[in-house]
């Protein structure tokens, strides 16, 4: 029994237990090898398909993008969403965290403000080159507005006034092909693919016509006058700008509401408005045609009668993304070599073209609002025995036009009135109807470019010193808020005359070496006071039928024709007073020259150093 139990009891038990043990632990681990097997193969396989996967996307990407012309709209529009709202967000982190900070002191915290604006800027100017077409055109919109945003966003905003991407010669022919249904080799005899001039929305080409474009032409009742008009102008938009265009005004519209939302004073979500409405009619060339006609047929009379120099390109033909017209040979407003070689007088320009856009603004209400001097030629007067000049001033680029209320002209002739003869209450009064705006101090200073006090003191001609200048723009950073809010609250046209103000201004810096404000003021001061004397007069003679005649009407209709009389007066007396200046200058300086020269015919001959030093010895 017991050694039945030992052979038979918890030893055999144990050994089978032992036995039945070790077996589950090989069947576990074999398992667990099945098992990380399994999952090898699952991590293998999916590797594959996701390598698989990979490279099907990424080939089928390649080939689509290749090939594709939808497929790559996609990504590039994907990229360039990409890239405007990165940099977004890193500006609108970059001012949060500096503006949020605490500073020992105001000084400190202007230099931040100030290296936070370089940052900002030099950020947004990488990548509006990396994107070009509409963020060149907001960027350009941003460095002539000088006295209204920091300097450092004006200043390094202005390298794109003159770097813009030329389209390549293939997209030019397929332009032609897509938009005029012929060759480029069959509407011009010859055609410079290097373009005369490169802008954000277009470029411009150099072309003569075929003799069977010119056939057309004649049938078509548009006459070639001699064999010299047959050299053109092509003005070219980007291709590029139709596909991505309405995609840029959309995500600069997003970006600009998502700032706004994070600081609610930011007050410029108006450059997205505006560029929204302007630049589709930019992109028009059959509107700016229009526009072109328009501003000539308001400029006839004054060109029958020689009473100015401006000059409108003439249209040959237009598409909407291709404009053919009459070739100018000039130059840029600004360039003062160029006007020496020709002998013409920049002075004279600078009042010229004041004269223009004073008519313009002032009489007709149809402005051209860009007139940077890319956009404003000059060359010899084509016509010299009859002209008024010795030059003829160009105007080119007529896309982006506004037209005036006639509320709005009559008022804004009212403010330029008051703010000439330092009227408070009426810059206050006028103020408030031009720009909606109770802070008249401050917009007279952002519509002129000139300090309060020189405002008030009936010192607009006097010189501008490079010191105002800084204090103005020191004075746009610190009344940021205020200045935005009345931007904000400005017509689009006033911005956009805002803009013109301050073109003119530079272009008239330019002009003048000796600064002399005060024939720039007298003119317009002329016109300012004639708009004001039509509109009164309109208005009096319009009571009289009303109501009858009256002493108080009749004094109204005296003051404003006395008002513009005195300006005119004082715009003759000036001009001729000027011109005798100069002509005496010239007497003066013809006798000092004989007088050298005699001098120098009397002068005893002198003995040469060598000689006189061996006399010596």
């Amino acid at each position: 029994m017991n050694q039945s139990r030992l052979l038979l009891g918890r030893p055999a038990t144990k050994a089978l237990w032992q036995r039945r043990w070790y077996a589950t632990i090989q069947q576990q681990q074999q398992q667990q090898i099945q098992k990380k097997s399994l999952v090898r193969r699952i991590v293998n396989g999916a590797a594959m398909v996701t390598l698989a996967t990979t490279v099907t996307v990424g080939v089928g990407g390649t080939i689509l993008y290749k090939t594709n012309d939808r497929f790559r709209h996609v990504g590039n529009a994907l990229e360039r969403c990409g890239i405007a709202g990165a940099v977004g967000a890193k500006v609108a982190f970059d001012y949060q965290r500096t503006l949020s900070k605490d500073y020992p002191d105001e000084a400190a915290f202007e230099e931040a403000k100030r290296a936070c604006h370089q940052r900002c800027a030099e950020r947004v100017l990488v990548a509006v080159q990396r994107l070009g077409g509409v963020y060149v055109k907001l960027g350009q919109h941003i460095s002539v507005m000088q006295y209204l945003l920091p300097n450092e966003w004006c200043q390094t905003m202005r390298v794109l006034q003159d770097r813009c991407d030329p389209t390549s010669p293939q997209d030019i022919r397929d332009l032609f092909l897509s938009d005029y249904g012929l060759p480029v080799e069959q509407v011009f005899e010859e055609f410079d693919y290097t373009p005369l001039g490169v802008a954000s929305l277009a470029q411009v080409h150099r072309a003569r016509l075929s003799k069977q474009s010119v056939q057309l032409l004649e049938q078509n009742e548009q006459w070639i006058d001699d064999e010299a008009d047959r050299w053109v102008a092509v003005k070219l938009q980007h291709p590029y700008l139709d596909d991505y265009c309405q995609l840029d005004m959309d995500t600069v519209s997003f970006i600009f509401e998502i700032v706004k939302r994070v600081f609610p004073n930011f007050g410029f979500d108006w450059f997205a408005e505006e560029m929204r409405e302007s630049i589709p009619k930019e992109l028009d060339f059959v509107h700016e045609t229009q526009n072109a006609r328009r501003v000539e047929a308001n400029f006839a009379e004054e060109s029958s009668r020689n009473n100015t120099s401006l000059v409108i390109p003439r249209v040959v033909w237009a598409k909407r993304r291709i404009m053919c017209m009459e070739f100018i040979n000039g130059s840029r407003v600004d360039d003062l070599d160029y006007m020496k070689l020709h002998n013409i007088d920049p002075k004279q320009v600078s009042s010229e073209l004041t004269r223009v856009f004073s008519e313009m603004i002032f009489l007709h209400g149809f402005v051209h609002c860009d007139p940077h001097p890319g956009n404003v030629f000059i060359r010899p007067a084509k016509n010299p025995k009859h002209a008024k000049h010795n030059f003829d001033l160009v105007l080119l680029d007529h896309g982006l036009y506004r037209d005036l209320s006639e509320d709005l002209r009559s008022n804004y002739a009212h403010l330029w009135t008051s703010l000439i003869k330092a009227d408070e209450e009426g810059i206050r009064k006028y103020s408030y109807r031009v720009g909606g705006t109770d802070i008249y101090q401050l917009f007279a200073c952002m519509l002129t470019g000139r300090e309060w006090d020189k405002i008030s003191q009936s010192d607009l001609s006097s010189v501008r010193e490079s010191d105002e200048v800084g204090r103005m723009s020191d004075g746009a950073m610190m009344y940021l808020v205020e200045v935005a809010d009345i931007l904000g609250k400005l017509p689009r046209p006033v911005l956009l005359l805002l803009k013109t103000n301050d073109l003119l201004r530079h272009v008239d810096e330019k002009l003048n070496k000796v600064a002399d404000d005060r024939v720039t003021y007298v003119i317009m001061g002329s016109y300012c006071s004639k708009a004001v004397w039509l509109d009164t007069k309109k208005y009096i003679v319009e009571r009289i039928k009303m109501i009858g005649f009256s002493f108080d009407l009749l004094k109204q209709l005296f003051s404003a024709w006395w008002q513009y009389e005195s300006l005119a007066y004082a715009l003759w007396l000036y001009q001729f007073s000027a011109k005798w200046a100069n002509r005496l200058n010239w007497i003066n300086k013809k006798k000092e020259k004989k007088q050298l020269a005699a001098a120098k015919s009397n002068q005893p001959t002198t003995t040469p150093n060598h000689d006189r030093i061996a006399l010596e010895i």
